[in-house]
């Protein structure tokens, strides 16, 4: 069962809304999944943050890991 939702209008400045959408894209979600994201984190709730947007975070981690790594890597042979 889905859990129930409320929508929210939310005027925001326009660098701050060029901000997120790229901030969304770079994710790879939905800027309403990263304005829950920021809500529930900025609100102590962190199990409320979106799956997707979990996801996407710690992909991003793993590559900015991998992408430290693999330098290392590449001066051993």
């Amino acid at each position: 069962m889905a859990t129930p939702t409320h929508q929210v209008g939310v005027k925001v400045p326009l660098l701050l809304h060029e901000k997120l959408a790229e901030h969304a894209a770079t994710l790879n979600v939905s800027k309403s999944e990263v304005v829950l994201s920021a809500l529930a984190q900025y609100l102590d709730s962190a199990t409320d943050v979106p799956m997707a947007v979990r996801m996407a975070m710690l992909e991003n981690r793993v590559s900015e890991i991998e992408a430290l790594v693999k330098p290392e890597q590449d001066g051993d042979d």
